[in-house]
């Protein structure tokens, strides 16, 4: 059932359980523009410079249970379990994925005899970090339950150096082809953060790529990289309430 909703989900978003990168050629426009020219100028803010990194929704059925991860060599063996906040077990798997849900937050178990599950942070019980299951929110959740996140459009940042809600356009992105065959605008919404952002900054920020690996996604293919420091706007008032009826148009339920 879930995988349903997933395809429902990625709509005009990605194609549904495709995420090679072969699938459709990457293509970054020339004609970006500086600023958005259809919005009102006033509420148009440059801002300082920003440097990208990537992250994702793992997916068990995806990730090899032997092989190196943070350092440690597995042998695909270990076995770990996942907790509920009231210490129920939602699952057992391999431990070297269990680090990487660990690492993202969230992550897509696989099937069980019910269908996929989708699984999010839920918060720290005596010293272990504890999930619970999600329903709406296929991709995983941002800072609060049922705030969603949105492939290719959501922005984890230092949320003392941008709210959650704000709207930021970056210019290089406007004009890439996502795994559908759509194209970016360049706006992103901040829904997110996590524990290395706090006080980090205004210039950090992750983007989040949906399914596609940190190793291989849209933005990591076209070159976006915190070493690459990109450009950068903040989008306030009228402006900005008119980019998220755009993105919840674009995601109906999930936005």
């Amino acid at each position: 059932m879930l995988k349903s909703l997933f395809c429902i989900a990625l709509l005009a978003i990605v194609s549904c359980g495709k995420s090679s990168p072969t699938q459709n050629p990457l293509e970054v426009q020339d004609s970006y523009i500086d600023s958005p020219q259809d919005l009102n100028a006033a509420d148009i803010k440059k801002i300082s410079t920003l440097l990208p990194t990537t992250y994702y929704v793992p997916q068990e059925k995806q990730i090899s249970c032997s092989g190196k991860y943070g350092g440690v060599v597995y042998n695909g063996l270990e076995k770990s379990d996942i907790h509920e906040l009231n210490g129920d077990v939602i699952a057992t798997v391999c431990t070297k994925f269990y680090k990487t849900l660990l690492m993202e937050g969230t992550a897509i178990l696989k099937d069980r005899g019910q269908g996929e599950k989708a699984i999010n942070y839920s918060g720290v019980v005596k010293n272990e970090k504890r999930f619970h299951a999600l329903d709406r929110c296929v991709f995983g959740e941002g800072i609060k339950r049922d705030l969603c996140l949105l492939p290719y459009h959501t922005l984890a940042t230092d949320n003392q150096a941008h709210q959650p809600g704000d709207i930021i356009y970056i210019p290089k992105v406007s004009g890439l082809q996502l795994p559908d065959g759509s194209i970016h605008e360049g706006y992103f919404i901040v829904r997110d953060t996590g524990g290395a952002f706090n006080g980090i900054g205004p210039r950090r920020v992750d983007m989040f790529t949906g399914t596609e690996t940190d190793s291989d996604n849209v933005f990591s293919r076209a070159g976006f990289h915190k070493q690459n420091p990109m450009g950068a706007f903040k989008i306030k008032g009228a402006s900005a309430e008119i980019i998220k009826q755009r993105l919840k148009e674009r995601f109906g339920d999930l936005y």
